[in-house]
Formats: structure tokens, C-alpha cells, sequence
């Protein structure tokens, strides 16, 4: 049983609404927190309030007293997104799947170009100006909410075969990519992060993989990546 199997529209409307927060954060990067953690931190108290859950409710609340914080502050916060995720040194918590999921941890493997061919499936690719791999967290993120959406659209419609063919493609990317990875960045967050904001962050990722823990299977096992991020080209796959 899968959490959206029973829930009411307005519940699946708020899980849309945390991977989008999610997604956003991670796309807009560390220099536009000012303005992606408060649509996290509202999706986030609907998500912990539903569920009661309370390491998710101390998550936000931390998110919630660093979305209010000063320009200094943010300053620092942005420095340490960038170290995470960004650079200009090797990221210490790559946000790819191939990093987790390849036997050489590079970036642009099969993982990429399998989970392009996800998105193929629904006439989508990739854009932005960022040009990054398909299998960034925010991109993967941004399609399982649009699946989301999806499902709640052919509910209201009372298309049974495209609710079970949306409802069925969540459940094979969950299972074969997201799913696979998800947790194992959250750890190594965790485990890497100098700031609270990015503790709490990695709280949250946890959260939303424990949501999905039905459909999740064997997920990487945890090692410290960085020293070994390359790209295998030079090429990305965007509009």
C-alpha cells in the first residue's frame, strides 16, 4: 500500500506541493534562499501537521527560523549550499543519482539516460539555464510532483486507466531511481553538513522517503563521494 492510494486529493495537492518546494530549492541555488525556504517551509507544516510527525516538525521549525533570518546569515547559508552541492571544489553531497547509484560514481551515467527515457514517456525533457544532467535531484523532484499532479487530475476526471497509468509510473520511478537514492543523499547531508538549515534539510528528505518506504527497494549504501565526482562529457540534455 502506497500513501497516495487512499488519500484525498487535498493531502496528494500537498505532497505536490513539498517536492516542488523541494525542487525549487534545489534549482534556484543557495544565492535565492531568501526565497525558496518559505514555500518549504509552508508545504513542509501541512506534510508534518497531516502526519504528526515530530522529528519533521523540528525540522521546520528550523527552516522556519532561518527563513526570517539577516543578510549576513544568508550569506553563510549560501556558502554552504555551494559547498554541498555546487562547488567550485568537488560537491561533498553530489545531488545526482549516477554519483550514488554507478559503479564509478560519475556523473552522466546510465542512471541519467535511463531516467531521461522516463521523462520521454511523457513527452518532457529537461531546461533551465543551469543545463544540469536528468537525473538532478530537482529535476527527478519536479517529476514526481507533475506525476502527482497527474494522478490527482485523472481522479477528478474518473479515468480509472490513466489514474492506475499515473499512479503505476510513480510507483516504477520511485522504485527504480528516486527511491533507490533519496535517503542515501539525505545521510550524506547529514553527515556533511556545518549549518543547522541543511541538518533540518536532510530531516526532511528522510521524511519524504519514509512517506514512500512501500515502494522503495535496495537503496545505495552509504559512502562519502567526493573525492571521485568527475563528468563523463561534457554534454547535458536540455531545451
Amino acid at each position: 500500500m502506497t500513501f497516495f492510494e487512499d488519500c484525498p486529493p487535498q493531502v496528494l495537492k500537498t505532497h505536490g506541493e513539498l517536492l516542488l518546494a523541494l525542487s525549487h530549492l534545489f534549482a534556484q541555488g543557495g544565492e535565492n534562499l531568501s526565497q525558496t525556504l518559505s514555500p518549504l517551509v509552508k508545504s513542509c507544516s501541512a506534510i508534518a501537521e497531516h502526519y504528526n510527525t515530530s522529528r519533521l516538525l523540528q525540522a521546520n521549525q528550523i527552516l522556519a527560523q532561518y527563513s526570517e533570518t539577516n543578510d549576513g546569515e544568508y550569506l553563510v547559508m549560501c556558502y554552504e549550499f555551494n559547498r554541498l552541492f555546487v562547488g567550485p571544489n568537488a560537491p561533498v553531497a553530489p545531488p545526482y543519482e549516477s554519483v550514488y547509484l554507478s559503479s564509478d560514481h560519475l556523473v552522466m551515467g546510465e542512471q541519467t539516460l535511463a531516467v531521461r527515457k522516463f521523462y520521454q514517456r511523457e513527452n518532457l525533457q529537461t531546461i533551465g539555464q543551469r543545463h544540469e544532467p536528468d537525473d538532478f535531484i530537482s529535476t527527478e523532484l519536479e517529476f514526481v510532483a507533475y506525476l502527482l499532479s497527474r494522478i490527482i487530475e485523472t481522479q477528478a476526471a474518473k479515468n480509472s486507466a490513466k489514474i492506475q497509468l499515473y499512479k503505476t509510473l510513480y510507483q516504477e520511478f520511485w522504485q527504480q531511481h528516486l527511491g533507490l537514492w533519496l535517503k542515501t543523499f539525505a545521510h550524506t547531508v547529514s553527515q556533511s553538513a556545518k549549518h543547522p538549515l541543511f541538518s533540518a534539510l536532510s530531516e526532511i528528505l528522510v521524511a519524504l522517503s519514509t512517506l514512500n518506504a512501500p515502494l522503495n527497494t535496495k537503496e545505495a549504501p552509504y559512502e562519502t563521494y567526493a573525492p571521485q565526482i568527475s563528468r563523463r562529457s561534457s554534454s547535458r540534455c536540455c531545451l
